[in-house]
């Protein structure tokens, strides 16, 4: 029996071949592209690093060069011209200056009225009180003058008291009153541009 056997495929084998693709899952996607911003931003943050101690190290260095610029003798001499500075500064606000309550007596007392004595005292509070004895023509130019403290902006919590009549037909009285602390201040004083009679 004469037969032939042959390896050799009578149809094409590309005819019945199936190609299979390999479906690329959207989880495989999602994951290469996560590791490729992942390698990325790894090396940003590597390059970044590096410029930062670059950055460090310099200012620090012009930091060091600035310290040297500066003389520790210098320094020293002037954290103790501030500390006068602060002490004269404390010294002149909490002194105090006679002269601008005579002033002011000048400018507001009426003519029809004179003081004959004065006193004054300063409390622990720094409320100033001012005593002082006069006489008037009659009671009207009392009443004035009152009116005329009353309206200062200096003066407050004024009493005019122990009124009586002298020999001469003239009114004595007593004066107290608070003054300002303001219009007493040294520092007030120097700076203020206005009269202390100003109402």
């Amino acid at each position: 029996m004469d037969s032939q056997t042959s390896f050799i495929p009578k149809k094409s084998l590309a005819k019945d071949a199936v190609v299979r693709e390999v479906p690329v899952g959207i989880f495989t996607l999602i994951t290469t592209v996560v590791f490729f911003v992942s390698l990325f931003g790894g090396i940003g943050v590597y390059f970044y690093k590096n410029f930062l101690n670059t950055q460090i190290t310099q200012d620090s260095d012009l930091l060091q060069s600035a310290q040297k610029a500066f003389d520790p003798t210098l320094i020293v001499e002037l954290e103790r011209l501030n500390r006068r500075i602060e002490s004269a500064n404390e010294i002149l606000n909490n002194h105090i200056v006679l002269s601008p309550v005579f002033k002011m007596l000048e400018t507001t007392t009426i003519p029809s009225v004179r003081f004959s004595t004065m006193s004054y005292s300063i409390s622990s509070s720094k409320k100033i009180e001012l005593n002082m004895g006069g006489q008037a023509r009659n009671y009207s130019y009392v009443a004035l003058q009152s009116d005329i403290l009353g309206n200062n902006k200096y003066v407050s919590q004024h009493i005019f008291s122990d009124l009586n009549l002298d020999g001469s037909g003239n009114v004595t009285f007593n004066l107290s009153a608070v003054i300002n602390p303001s219009l007493l201040s040294y520092k007030s004083f120097l700076d203020r541009s206005d009269d202390p009679s100003n109402q």
